[in-house]
């Protein structure tokens, strides 16, 4: 018996997928374009939203006490956020500019003073025959480098400065935005994934506890730079070890430059101040020790809070850096928390699936 002919099946959309396709793809297309709008001023919202976090427990001992003015209540929060971070940053990193300026004249200035002989009298005989490098070019180099890279970024900033105002004018404006309405932005956010309500909480709460834990491991590295750079001024009778130290542990928060900062210059002027030997000693140390430390320490406490591989934190801590810039240390770790729990949820629905 012959089968019956079989009849081509076209697929057939109802009018309810029609709408979904034209519906997602233009909000799609929409939610690009708003991505391109607000990629410059991305960098600015991140730092809103994290000043935010770590701040929202004060804002909210501040919201029961101001209640039901939550304007006012958000303006005081904003402004004692700018008063004990933001102007204060800014503050130092102007002067960091300033000074930055002088530091490679002076310091010519002050080799040029100097013969070839002063500096090499104080190098062992041993190391002379192997040692065959200037070292007045070897300290100017490195002053030059460093100078080099501050004005670098400053500069950026100056030449853009009205870029810049208006970026410095979005992160007061989002702060008050995130302090005022950030929790019933959050609850409206989380309502629109169209996922399972333990999902959704689920990547928020790692989100939160991955962003936290980036912010205290900074600071934590930061204090104990500073603690470390600290102890190697001390062995090397450097004047006032404990103040050089409290401000290893502001230059640790600044990107890319770092705590050489504080270790080079000081070491760079002991040189000449004092020995050869001691000058090499605090730069080493800095380099070695107190530079190793946010390498090492960072990636290892920001992992335990967030729960994430160490490995993978480092790589995504350092690769951040290099495709974001300054906020590649925040993007870089988040993107790894929330791939790491997708996989997670993915893993679970799908033996769910199996079991049934």
């Amino acid at each position: 018996m012959e089968n019956p002919p079989q009849t081509v099946k076209f697929l057939k959309f109802d009018k309810l997928q029609v709408f979904n396709f034209f519906f997602f793809g233009i909000l799609l297309f929409l939610l690009y374009q708003l991505l391109r709008i607000l990629s410059p001023f991305l960098g600015a919202i991140l730092v809103a939203g994290t000043l935010a976090l770590i701040f929202y427990p004060a804002h909210l001992w501040l919201a029961r006490r101001f209640a039901p003015r939550n304007n006012l209540a958000a303006a005081v929060s904003t402004g004692a956020v700018l008063l004990t971070v933001v102007l204060p940053l800014l503050i130092f990193g102007w002067l960091l500019f300033k000074e930055s300026k002088e530091i490679y004249p002076k310091t010519n200035q002050l080799l040029a003073r100097f013969s070839q002989s002063a500096l090499d009298f104080q190098i062992p005989e041993g190391l002379r025959s192997v040692w065959n490098l200037d070292a007045g070019d070897i300290v100017l180099g490195n002053i030059k480098n460093l100078q080099e890279n501050i004005i670098k970024s400053a500069g950026t900033i100056l030449k853009n400065i009205f870029f810049f105002l208006v970026s410095f004018m979005v992160v007061i404006a989002m702060l008050f935005v995130f302090f005022r309405d950030g929790e019933r932005l959050l609850h409206w956010m989380i309502d629109l994934m169209p996922m399972d309500t333990e999902h959704k909480y689920r990547i928020a709460n790692q989100l939160y506890n991955t962003t936290i834990a980036i912010v205290r491991g900074i600071l934590l590295t930061a204090a104990v730079q500073g603690v470390t750079g600290a102890i190697g001024y001390a062995l090397a009778g450097a004047p006032a070890p404990v103040l050089f130290g409290l401000l290893t542990s502001f230059a640790a928060l600044i990107p890319f430059v770092g705590t050489s900062l504080i270790w080079l210059p000081l070491g760079t002027a002991l040189i000449f101040v004092k020995s050869l030997s001691t000058g090499l000693f605090v730069i080493l140390w800095g380099m070695i020790v107190v530079g190793l430390l946010d390498n090492v320490l960072r990636p290892v406490l920001i992992g335990q809070r967030a729960k994430l591989p160490v490995f993978l934190l480092f790589l995504g801590i350092f690769g951040g850096l290099r495709i974001y810039g300054p906020i590649g240390i925040f993007m870089g770790p988040l993107l790894i928390s929330c791939l790491i729990v997708f996989l997670q949820i993915y893993r679970e629905t799908k033996n769910l699936q199996k079991a049934e």
